[in-house]
């Protein structure tokens, strides 16, 4: 090969374990599976790892495409009988469509992108925040005769991320799901751990209830290659094992929604909790560790400057049901003219945060404020109009094995990693009992929150969760129980808790 030739360099590939591209190829239908001169294409085809799967199961009509040219003289070397390309396929001219498409399409952000590759991206998903996978999962679609399965592993992420509402319109418009293997952040990769998922799409313009066959890993420590065997036994017999859980559940049918792998919970009777309470975020430092205070630094700020101070819940401060210490901030706004202002009447201040100067002018700064004011003054008129109130704090991202919705009626914010609720036409203790409850865990889960083994608390998903409408009685009981619980510290409650919860639902 000679170097000038070499010209088309890989984008982001990683190699698929060779057990998980078997058990893709095993996804492909039975009926397809009887005529071995199906038409197949890997739309990434690196070193040929799912081709090498597919000739080993006697598939023989097989066509791989490959952007990096090293790893397409590679494959030419190892895989005979196969129409292989050294192209791009984002931009790849073929008037051909396949019955199936297979593979492993490159993961990386727009931004992360070679600029040459960056147009045909966007060409395809129309927009820049968007991954290239996107692009890959819309092309392959348009390839795919009617009745054509796509069989990819890629991120979880299109089935949350908002700029991938077109990636979901176009699997609701174009077909359905037939099967999702969530493989959450099982070590698949070398080098990358990202939650994966595998799907076998199918392309059929008749639309019809459809029901996915979907099955959910529950250890994230298996090794590769123990997942074949569980997997294939889970499909075939329609059944929970050892390592993935089983279940059916319709086909999504809205790509506005989050798309969750887990079990859909349903609530009939309900309040919306936007209706009964305010929920939003806090205010943005946009450079925490020159606002952030300790306690050596507060006894030095004169009367003046102690008012520019503000407490605050981190997500290190919620514990569940209540919070345990504060965390402080100044808090510098428009009302501060200058620099020379700051200097002058709030001298201790200034001599705090001149040394990060330089490096806080980097930052982003909405409009013309100033290089020592907050990025983002969010919801700040709402936190003064409540502030007699009980407010619920949650951490916007938790790993926590339990929820931790945590309570104080004192006059506090949300930091920028923590998401607050502030009740106003329900009890607040009842409400944090009911969000700190296995159900509402499960039933947030199945309302698209999880990211890997963390939960995303986000004000829209927040917003609109359901709170069923318990009788009084329940709701008191709930409130009395919560009360005693944060007297006492008697974190065993929790299962009484859980237990009127489940009794009583609606």
């Amino acid at each position: 090969m000679h170097p000038e030739k070499n010209v088309k360099k890989r984008v982001a590939f990683v190699e698929t374990p060779s057990t998980i591209a078997d058990v893709m190829v095993s996804l492909i239908s039975d009926s397809k599976k009887e005529d071995k001169g199906i038409s197949i294409l890997d739309t990434g085809c690196g070193n040929g790892i799912f081709l090498e799967s597919l000739q080993t199961m006697n598939y023989t009509n097989l066509e791989g495409i490959e952007i990096d040219s090293k790893l397409y003289e590679l494959s030419l070397k190892k895989i005979v009988n196969v129409k292989l390309y050294n192209e791009d396929f984002l931009d790849w001219k073929n008037d051909l469509e396949y019955d199936v498409i297979i593979g492993n399409p490159p993961y990386a952000h727009y931004n992360s992108l070679p600029a040459e590759i960056q147009p045909k991206v966007k060409n395809i998903v129309k927009g820049r925040e968007s991954d290239i996978y996107y692009a890959f999962i819309i092309k392959s679609i348009d390839l795919l005769k009617e009745g054509g399965e796509l069989i990819y592993i890629v991120p979880y992420g299109f089935f949350y991320n908002t700029y991938a509402k077109i990636v979901r319109e176009k699997i609701i418009t174009n077909g359905y799901f037939e099967i999702l293997i969530d493989l959450d952040e099982v070590r698949l990769f070398e080098g990358e751990n990202p939650e994966t998922i595998i799907f076998k799409f199918v392309k059929k313009k008749e639309k019809k209830e459809n029901s996915m066959k979907v099955l959910r890993i529950l250890n994230k420590n298996l090794p590769v290659h123990e997942i074949p065997k569980y997997a294939q036994d889970s499909i075939e017999n329609q059944r929970k094992n050892d390592v993935f859980d089983y279940f059916e559940k319709p086909m999504y049918a809205n790509a506005e929604e989050i798309w969750t792998t887990f079990p859909e919970i349903k609530i009939e009777n309900y309040v919306l909790l936007k209706d009964v309470a305010w929920v939003g975020v806090g205010p943005v430092s946009g450079f925490d560790e020159a606002f952030r205070l300790n306690e050596n630094e507060e006894c030095k700020f004169s009367d003046t400057e102690n008012n520019l101070i503000i407490r605050t819940i981190k997500a290190v401060n919620c514990v569940g049901y209540w919070t345990e210490d504060l965390t402080n901030y100044i808090l510098l706004d428009r009302a501060i003219k200058s620099e020379k202002e700051l200097v002058e009447s709030f001298p201790n201040i200034a001599q705090k945060i001149m040394k990060f100067k330089e490096k806080m002018k980097s930052r982003y700064l909405p409009g013309k404020m100033l290089w020592f004011q907050w990025q983002a003054l969010r919801n700040m008129k709402e936190y003064k109009e409540f502030a007699g109130r009980y407010k619920i704090f949650i951490p916007t991202l938790d790993r926590s094995k339990t929820n931790r919705f945590s309570m104080s009626d004192e006059f506090l914010y949300a930091s920028g990693d923590v998401l607050a609720i502030i009740p106003l036409d329900i009890d607040p203790h009842f409400l944090v009992g009911y969000l700190n409850s296995n159900f509402f865990r499960d039933y947030y889960f199945s309302a698209g929150a999880r990211r890997g083994h963390r939960i995303a608390y986000t004000q829209k998903i927040m917003s609109n969760i359901r709170i069923p409408v318990f009788p009084k009685r329940t709701i008191a009981e709930i409130s009395q129980i919560v009360k005693d619980l944060i007297r006492t510290r008697n974190l065993t409650l929790r299962a009484k808790i859980d237990e009127i919860i489940m009794k009583n639902l609606p």
